[in-house]
Parts: C-alpha cells; sequence; structure tokens
C-alpha cells in the first residue's frame, strides 16, 4: 500500500509511523461549496422542480371582467444510479524489511494487520482521503461511457477506464446542456491550443481571462444571481490567469482568502470566484494525450443548490469492512455504494471551456 522503498529502516532509528512525513496530502475542498447532497435517492426517483407562474395582471375592463387561466413552469428530472466499489487486500510480508516491521504483531498473529499502527494510521487515513479523490471524480468526471485517448474518448491511454464510468458526472451534463443550448457555453479560445505551452501562453494574455468573466457574467440567465449562493468555480488555471490579468490592466491586486483547508476563494465584479484545484489535478492526470491537455480551463457560474449528488443511504462514503482471513493469511478491505449526479435547473448554469 506504501512504497516503502523510499523509507527503509536505519540502525531501527526510525520506529513511529506517525512521525513519516507524508510527501504529497490531498487537500480535499468542501464539497458542500460546490454541490448539494441528496440522501436515500434511488434510480428512477423524481426530483421536481416548480417553477414561476405566467405573466399576470392586465388593463381593468371594469365590470364583467374576463378570467384566465395561467400555469405555473414545472419540471422534473430523474436519478440515475451506478455502483461502485473499493476491493483491496494486504499481505504482512510486504511490510517486513522496512520500518513497518516495528508495528507488526508478533508470532502467529504476525500476518494479521488490523488494529496496527500501520492500518490505523497509515492505510485507513490515507483510504478515507482516497474515497474522498473518488467522490470528487465520479461526480465532475463521470462518464459512463468512457474511453481511452486512443479508442476515440478523453481519458489518458493507460488509466483503468472503470474509474470513471460508475455514473454520468456533471461535466458530461454540462457539456451536453451547452451543446443544446449554445448561449449557456463562453468560449475559452486557449483550450484549443495545440500544446501545454501554447494553452498556457494564449490564457495568460491581457484581457483573456477577464474577457471570459466578463461573457460568463453578461450571458447568464439572471435568475442564476438571484441564488445566495452562487458563484463561479474555476480552475486554477483560469483563476491565476484572472488574478494576472487583473493586476497587469488595474494594476491592482485580486485578494484570495482561504477557507476550509487549501480552498481559495475571491471576487471579481462582485461575484465570488471558487478556486477549484482538484480540477487542474484531474485533467492533468486523466485527460491529457501527452502533447496537451482536454479543456485544462474551465468555469461554471451556478448555484450549488443547482448541482446534486446522491446516494441510497445517508452518506455517499460507505462504511469500510475489514477483515483478517486467516487460512490465505491475507488483510482485506472492502467498501461499495450506489451514486449519482443530476443538474436541477439546466438553464441555470452557464458554462466556460
Amino acid at each position: 500500500m506504501l512504497d516503502f522503498s523510499k523509507l527503509t529502516p536505519d540502525n531501527q532509528a526510525v520506529k513511529d509511523l506517525k512521525e513519516l512525513i507524508q510527501l504529497t496530502v490531498f487537500l480535499s475542498e468542501d464539497m458542500a461549496q460546490f454541490m448539494t447532497f441528496m440522501p436515500k435517492v434511488t434510480t428512477g426517483k423524481k426530483l421536481g422542480f416548480i417553477g414561476e407562474m405566467e405573466d399576470v395582471g392586465k388593463a381593468g375592463a371594469g365590470c364583467d371582467p374576463k378570467y384566465q387561466k395561467v400555469a405555473i413552469a414545472a419540471a422534473q428530472k430523474e436519478w440515475k444510479l451506478g455502483s461502485w466499489e473499493v476491493p483491496l487486500e494486504m499481505c504482512y510480508s510486504e511490510l517486513e524489511n522496512t520500518i513497518a516491521q516495528y508495528c507488526l504483531k508478533t508470532g502467529t498473529e504476525i500476518a494479521d494487520l488490523t488494529s496496527t499502527e500501520y492500518m490505523d494510521g497509515i492505510v485507513l487515513p490515507k483510504l478515507q482521503e482516497a474515497m474522498m479523490k473518488m467522490l470528487w471524480r465520479f461526480t465532475w468526471f463521470g462518464d459512463e461511457s468512457a474511453a481511452s485517448i486512443t479508442s476515440g474518448g478523453q481519458i489518458t491511454d493507460g488509466l483503468n477506464i472503470e474509474l470513471f464510468k460508475t455514473c454520468d458526472g456533471f461535466f458530461k451534463r454540462l457539456f451536453a446542456i451547452c451543446a443544446t443550448n449554445a448561449d449557456q457555453h463562453t468560449t475559452i479560445a486557449a483550450n484549443s491550443e495545440a500544446s501545454y505551452a501554447l494553452q498556457r501562453a494564449k490564457m495568460k494574455e491581457i484581457g483573456a481571462a477577464t474577457s471570459v468573466f466578463d461573457a460568463m457574467l453578461e450571458d447568464a440567465d439572471s435568475r442564476i444571481f438571484q441564488k445566495s449562493d452562487h458563484g463561479i468555480f474555476a480552475t486554477k488555471s483560469l483563476c491565476d490567469a484572472l488574478s494576472r490579468d487583473i493586476k497587469e490592466k488595474y494594476k491592482v491586486i485580486m485578494p484570495w482568502t482561504t477557507i476550509f483547508d487549501g480552498l481559495e476563494v475571491g471576487e471579481y465584479d462582485g461575484v465570488r470566484v471558487i478556486k477549484c484545484s482538484i480540477w487542474d489535478r484531474f485533467i492533468q492526470a486523466y485527460q491529457n494525450n501527452q502533447t496537451k491537455l482536454n479543456l485544462p480551463h474551465r468555469a461554471v457560474l451556478c448555484s450549488p443548490s443547482n448541482l446534486f449528488y446522491g446516494c441510497e443511504g445517508d452518506n455517499p462514503m460507505s462504511e469500510l469492512d475489514i477483515w483478517f482471513e486467516r487460512k490465505p493469511r491475507k488483510n482485506y478491505i472492502y467498501s461499495t455504494g450506489k451514486l449519482g449526479a443530476l443538474i436541477g435547473e439546466d438553464n441555470l448554469v452557464q458554462v466556460a471551456y
């Protein structure tokens, strides 16, 4: 589970695994800032919306007015959940002759890793981070028809396609909305460049980033701004370009405030801008043809209350089943569940890519 080849024991000087400095830390932005969780949903369950009433009120006609009927807009979406699972196995022999050997049990029970410092202090915390990353991957980058680049898709060659097939995520759904209604799509010219370097350079040109944000705000449905929690969720690459653009054009510094762990929030023209750096990491890792990235600069103007993810239970993170099997002398971890993503009102999103 851990690459102990980089962490070999030296005269038994390091015995406490808790003292290890983690080489990388996955900073999981608070999901509630970006989307709304819906518990106890099942495939086929409907999510209904009530919109505005048709216009009422007309010039007075005195006696015997003519009565009319008016309609109230309504719509519904249907949930579709897909299954996911996390099946892992571990053998104690992989830890021998490493610093982890100091937290193994002894004698006949040496193979049992349950209730050890290795399991509780390293594996489970790291697994929790990995499962949070899994939720982000499914809800935003999920695609039931995912395919590798060589097979005509967008997934980086060599990756396991099953990592994406649990459900259709928000980006796939947002792209479909924009394909139907082009007015909800704000084009980012830098994305179409032919290399990593050009995609970055084009985005850094003066006016490139501010023009994207201006166009989004101008073209968006005005009802989006009536939601108190509305904002622009954007890749770090686009947010960094915006900060640079504002500095070059207006000679002012765009301030960013860090809330929660690693989540940075700024403001542009009175609208919150949330830097979603996890999108950058995913695009780099998952949608990379080794020459350029697939739409590295992205932004979504909407309200988290219009983006839903749900599961059949009360928590999208299912409990872990952890056990030691005596016959093969191996340790197992298993978790499974169902997950789906849904966009409420299609009109209440503006997407830049």
